[in-house]
């Protein structure tokens, strides 16, 4: 085989580029870092836009079959946007005022100590007259003021500790809010306007990218189809799943019915492992109450679960991923390892977009083959 000119050309640059990733891989990094750090909240806002706007196309449907008016169709794009945020708004608080409460009734009980027996332990203690005896010859009253002094010291160190690191958490839990709201103001830019933002981003792809354009769309078409078919199929998937743990509990009369159905459901959005995790938060909080029947609740849920996932998972979600069960793991794990909850629930559409694609490329590869 002649080595040709462009190869010698491509090896060069190849080690070109090994060489400034392995010198400069920590300043890169950094330069790298600071930049995703900074570009975050938008990033948040385009996922908050994304998912807002699956209620908000469903608003803006009906919106146009009720509204018949020229000029109140005009308003459509504003009532809906602002219906699809109310939407969820509404839903996180009614979550938040039947979660939290039951949440903080567990908490305590697991946190009930009676301290009765301990202070009666204590004052026997100290009405002792050995152990009066005793401290009596530990120390002079100077000694016991020099202890106390240097306590006082150490106290009032553990005081300043304290109240830095509330400083330090008030400047986190402050910017955090201003990263709230920035995510949710460009949100809402992105989807006043995203027509014209998609028609402004595919004509910069068809404008430098040439040739691979056709390719970036067709990669861009499959992760769409892909991240919008696995948020409505496993929402839909997951509602379902804990209205039907509720209902069971409610039925058999088992303790937090409406909380743990909540936590179901939001757990079962993380495909395989995410209803487990549910029923492992379900039964710390029934066990507060009554051990007997935490165990029933986790057998109740196994066989619910094998029902959801034989009958109405395969009816609900379909093929909506396209992602073998194997794959689905591998992407969780790998996800979860990356960006934790965030990275378990993006790795899969991410995954099954990969899968996709290399699936077309084959059988095109197959057919060209056979030509």
């Amino acid at each position: 085989m002649k080595l040709e000119k462009k190869h010698v050309y491509y090896i060069v640059i190849a080690f070109a580029i090994c060489y400034a990733i392995q010198t400069y891989w920590s300043a890169g990094a950094s330069i790298i870092s600071t930049i995703f750090k900074a570009s975050q909240p938008f990033m948040i806002g385009a996922g908050i836009a994304y998912i807002v706007n699956i209620v908000m196309s469903l608003y803006e449907m009906i919106f146009t079959r009720l509204i018949k008016n020229k000029y109140l169709l005009k308003l459509k794009r504003a009532v809906s946007m602002i219906l699809a945020y109310l939407t969820f708004m509404l839903l996180i608080s009614w979550l938040f005022s039947i979660v939290l409460p039951d949440l903080i009734a567990s908490i305590n009980s697991l946190l009930k100590i009676d301290t009765s027996g301990f202070s009666k332990f204590i004052k026997e203690v100290s009405d002792n007259k050995a152990v009066q005896e005793f401290l009596a010859y530990f120390g002079s009253s100077s000694d016991i003021t020099a202890t106390l002094s240097d306590y006082s010291k150490q106290i009032l160190n553990q005081v300043l500790a304290v109240l830095t690191n509330i400083l330090t958490s008030v400047s986190t839990i402050a910017s955090t809010l201003l990263n709230v709201f920035i995510s949710f103001v460009f949100s809402i830019y992105v989807l006043a306007s995203k027509e014209q933002l998609g028609s402004q981003f595919n004509l910069l792809i068809d404008s430098y990218l040439g040739k691979y354009a056709k390719t970036v769309h067709y990669v861009l078409d499959i992760l769409h189809k892909r991240f919008h078919g696995f948020f409505v199929g496993q929402t839909l998937e997951a509602m379902i799943l804990g209205s039907l743990t509720a209902i069971g509990m409610f039925l058999f009369k088992l303790p937090y019915a409406a909380t743990i159905g909540i936590l179901v459901a939001f757990t079962a959005l993380i495909p395989v492992v995410g209803a487990y995790i549910g029923v492992t938060i379900g039964f710390i909080l029934i066990a507060t109450q009554d051990v007997s029947q935490a165990i029933f609740f986790v057998i109740y849920l196994v066989v619910l679960q094998q029902f959801e996932g034989n009958v109405i998972y395969p009816r609900v979600v379909g093929g909506s991923i396209g992602l073998p069960g194997m794959w689905v793991l591998m992407a969780i794990t790998i996800g979860a390892s990356l960006w934790g909850v965030l990275g378990m629930l993006v790795a899969v559409p991410l995954a099954a977009s990969l899968y996709q694609m290399i699936k077309d490329n084959v059988a095109k590869r197959q057919k060209n083959r056979l030509q």
